[in-house]
């Protein structure tokens, strides 16, 4: 059987598609001849390198409010924040993320399984890391992901926008997942083939009963992350 990367991972392995990203991360709501002029590439290639970001969840597209006649431009923008309207492709990654984890925490020898907003975001991070082609470990205090193995390193090399546009798609997963983490900064390459994602945990507020956690050691070294748990 011939390997097959997943799609996330090769829809980010074309710089010109991260290139696109980049700019509307960076400038917001574009148009085709906009992202076209800024990346030089041409006007069909930009509209199928869109096409294939927005089947993957990452760009977003509506028409532009006119009150002129014809066929409106359309706007693209970077997908960010919480959508929860039907169809959704976020969504429904995020709810996939959250199915597979449930079915691999069945198979681990946890004493008690627990549905939160926490565990849907690291589901969802999870996913997305391994879609896209990472070994993660997380630390056991919950606050730092190490990505080991970059798929993209010889492009980041020349290219460090790249970086930039994965913290960015990361910040978006875990706000449409909805929860207390937050994607706080990115530290590319502090080791060799080494980068280190820091999140921040949201204090619960006044009157919220604390989430509880499976018991753990109060010890441990890094961890996989087995969809949203911690290795046991």
């Amino acid at each position: 059987m011939t390997f097959r990367p997943p799609s996330s991972y090769r829809t980010l392995a074309s710089f010109s598609r991260i290139q696109l990203l980049h700019f509307l991360q960076q400038r917001g709501t574009m148009t085709v001849g906009d992202l076209a002029e800024a990346t030089g590439l041409h006007h069909n290639t930009t509209r199928e390198h869109l096409q294939r970001l927005i089947g993957d969840g990452f760009v977003t597209s509506e028409p532009e409010i006119t009150e002129t006649k014809g066929r409106p431009r359309m706007l693209y923008s970077a997908a960010g924040g919480a959508d929860h309207q039907a169809g959704c492709i976020r969504e429904a990654k995020a709810d996939a993320a959250e199915r597979r984890g449930d079915l691999v925490r069945r198979m681990l020898p946890l004493q008690a399984i627990l549905h939160s907003p926490l565990q849907r975001q690291l589901d969802a991070l999870d996913d997305h890391l391994d879609q896209t082609g990472f070994d993660a470990t997380l630390d056991p205090d919950g606050d730092h992901v190490h990505l080991h193995d970059c798929p993209y390193s010889e492009m980041v090399k020349a290219h460090p926008e790249v970086c930039r546009v994965h913290f960015g798609l990361i910040k978006g997963l875990l706000e449409q997942a909805e929860g207390p983490l937050a994607a706080e900064a990115l530290h590319p390459l502090v080791e060799a083939n080494l980068c280190t994602l820091d999140l921040h945990r949201a204090e619960p507020g006044p009157g919220t009963e604390p989430e509880r956690e499976p018991e753990r050691a109060p010890e441990r070294e890094a961890a996989n992350i087995y969809h949203g748990v911690f290795g046991l």
